[in-house]
């Protein structure tokens, strides 16, 4: 424990302060709530912050909250907006084409939660951008941190920042889970082929201490990572809108926003810590609590990107409908997982689209190659 305190003890401590405030959130035995001290801390990764710079920030919390409850109407003008105007409540899982975000997943015992933050962005935006639902990318969280972070000596004993690793998916990109597989011990190895299964991060965004444009990203574009401060009740939260009831802190942690309800006063975030902690690995938290929209950092702490490329073989799937013209050589493919997506031209895209048609005919998946926006080759199943 992080006292001399049961877990038991911490528990009923917690829910005797969450009465006195009208039970805004729910306190309980959690997969965290019996690590000790260290423990808790190892499931962290972002620099704790200084005494100065939180005090230097007493008054932001109120900001924040005022803040983020003014933005109800105001026209979005985001590239994949679904509507000219924000909502007072949206959630990337519950949209009315479907579910953008990607399994929760755990770092175990180790301070990569920023890895899993960055990551949670591009997979989220991969989907969202195209109107994918179904495109559920699994990307490498151990490339990021154990591979580029660590290369860099970006991945020391303090933590990672989410503009390093942010940064790392624009300029070098990312692979695939399969092919460097995420244990918190950092074992395995990177693939030699990774450059040709590959997700780049496009326009990287900063949104640090702007509740409005974080709304408007994620409305626009898909997920957001920002840091929090972490204090101690965080561990045992099973459920509802989080505010902190001690001040005593544990550091910093990074995670990923998804969505807003302005009636609840809170932010919706996916955590990395296994769907045995939170609602099923996700937590509400209330606008400026935390400091969940400008971390106590003189550096850039929310952030988002306006979209990805890719460069991968995909999971088989069917060829829903097909489009060709005179006027455009290559074609289009309707992909059941990926949406419509162009076909090379010339004889390779001739090719490509007579085999998707007799894979469409038949009810056969095809195996997709991607570069960029571009359908480059296809392998048939059948």
């Amino acid at each position: 424990m992080s006292s001399d305190r049961s877990c038991e003890e911490e528990i009923a401590a917690i829910r005797d302060s969450l009465a006195t405030l009208g039970d805004p959130w729910q306190a309980g035995e959690t997969l965290l709530s019996r690590l000790g001290g260290g423990s808790r801390a190892v499931r962290l990764g972002v620099p704790a912050p200084s005494a100065a710079a939180v005090e230097a920030r007493a008054d932001l919390p109120g900001l924040m909250a005022e803040a983020a409850l003014g933005t109800a109407g105001q026209q979005c003008t985001a590239a994949y907006a679904p509507t000219w105007e924000l909502p007072r409540a949206f959630d990337l899982r519950r949209t009315c084409d479907g579910d953008y975000t990607t399994p929760v997943k755990d770092q175990g015992e180790r301070g990569s939660c920023t890895a899993f933050g960055v990551i949670a962005v591009l997979e989220g935006t991969a989907a969202y951008t195209r109107r994918a639902a179904r495109l559920d990318l699994d990307l490498s969280e151990a490339h990021l941190f154990f591979g580029q972070a660590t290369s860099r000596q970006l991945g020391g004993e303090d933590g990672t920042w989410p503009d390093d690793l942010l940064g790392d998916c624009v300029s070098t990109g990312v692979t695939f889970e399969d092919y460097w597989p995420y244990t918190d011990t950092g074992a395995g190895s990177l693939n030699p082929n990774w450059p040709n299964r590959l997700v780049h991060a496009e326009k990287m965004v900063d949104l640090t201490r702007d509740p409005a444009g974080i709304k408007h990203h994620i409305y626009g574009y898909g997920p957001v990572t920002t840091c929090m401060v972490v204090y101690e009740d965080f561990f045992h939260y099973t459920g509802g809108i989080y505010r902190h009831t001690t001040e005593e802190t544990n550091g910093g942690h990074c995670v990923a926003l998804v969505g807003w309800d302005d009636d609840q006063g809170c932010w919706i975030a996916k955590n990395s810590w296994g769907t045995g902690w939170g609602e099923g690995g996700y937590f509400r938290i209330a606008y400026g609590e935390s400091y969940i929209e400008d971390y106590p950092e003189e550096r850039p702490t929310t952030l988002g990107c306006t979209g990805t490329t890719l460069r991968a073989w995909l999971p088989a799937q069917r060829a829903l409908g097909l489009f060709a013209s005179a006027q455009d050589a290559g074609g289009w493919a309707f992909l059941e997982n990926l949406g419509w997506t162009r076909l090379s031209g010339g004889r390779s895209g001739a090719n490509q689209l007579a085999l998707l048609a007799e894979a469409r005919a038949g009810g056969y998946p095809v195996i997709p190659y991607v570069v960029n926006e571009e359908l480059r080759m296809v392998q048939t199943t059948f």
